[in-house]
């Protein structure tokens, strides 16, 4: 999984691992014919996931269970985090693999199969129409037709919900976080809504609060200099807290700095771990434990 992949990755497992922010996102995003079957009340995150192997680099997931309205059975929603930043046709394979592989986990550990509602999150720049596996096979009698697997999913593309829809969420949070995946791609529209982003997000748990900011100073791309000024503009009552975060995460990137620093003279090999460490000030266990890790990866 590449940096950006990762970037993206860390902060909806975050947010979502929160379960009320999760189930605000359920609610907002699943159709109300969907929402009318399904017990809320009973939702709780699985530490399972159905990504294979062969999956890995392209998607992940984060599952909750909750049970049926009419109290029979139990189903699985599956949030999927599309990784990649181009259109793929593929992907209704992708996502059927992935069902696939999530039955036969259940029925490996001795479970009945449980439905596994997908929820395909893309927030990339390219406009992404929805399709199922049928598309990929033109032109097919429909005697032959039927040998297609047919299955459906809930393809969540942020770039096509009004910023406005998205700001009505009655989870402000939620909100602030969807505002800020769906502008990560478009710096100059992300850097003018900052301001919106950190006042919608209000009182929350400071982990959640602190992953949002640092997750939209990232994107940014802003110096430290334009983001204290912008800070500058925020009402009083936030002010404190972005502050107080923006120091850790100023202190983590030139911890960051140092470290590739580091890095990139043992890539040299042309001086000693004492000889690295008196030219960036930092001990000589530092930089050998460094070059551990790096012969390790």
């Amino acid at each position: 999984m590449g940096e950006q992949a990762s970037k993206h990755d860390t902060f909806i497992r975050a947010i979502m691992g929160n379960q009320q922010i999760a189930l605000d996102y359920f609610r907002s995003c699943l159709p109300v014919y969907l929402l009318d079957k399904l017990d809320f009340s009973t939702l709780r995150q699985l530490p399972d996931t159905y990504v294979s192997k062969e999956l890995q680099k392209s998607i992940s997931d984060i599952v909750y269970a909750c049970h049926k309205a009419d109290g029979v059975g139990e189903v699985k929603i599956s949030l999927l985090i599309e990784h990649k930043s181009y259109v793929d046709k593929f992907t209704p394979i992708q996502i059927g693999s992935y069902i696939f592989s999530g039955l036969l986990k259940q029925i490996s550990s001795g479970e009945p199969p449980s439905l596994i509602i997908p929820i395909l999150l893309y927030h990339g720049k390219a406009r992404w129409e929805y399709k199922t596996l049928s598309s990929l096979f033109d032109g097919l009698d429909a005697e032959l037709q039927e040998f297609v697997p047919n299955y459906e999913y809930i393809f969540h593309d942020l770039g096509r919900i009004p910023d406005e829809q998205i700001q009505a969420l009655r989870n402000k949070f939620l909100a602030a976080s969807l505002l800020a995946m769906k502008h990560s791609v478009l710096k100059s529209s992300l850097n003018a809504l900052i301001p919106t982003i950190l006042t919608l997000a209000g009182e929350i748990d400071p982990n959640l609060q602190t992953s949002l900011i640092v997750y939209t100073f990232v994107s940014s791309e802003l110096s430290e200099q334009q983001i204290v000024e912008l800070i500058a503009s925020l009402p009083t009552q936030i002010k404190d807290t972005i502050m107080s975060t923006l120091d850790v995460f100023v202190e983590k990137g030139r911890k960051e700095g140092i470290e590739n620093a580091v890095r990139n003279l043992i890539k040299q090999s042309l001086l000693t771990d004492e000889q690295i460490a008196t030219a960036l000030e930092v001990t000589s266990e530092y930089v050998a434990d460094l070059r551990r890790q790096m012969r390790q990866a």
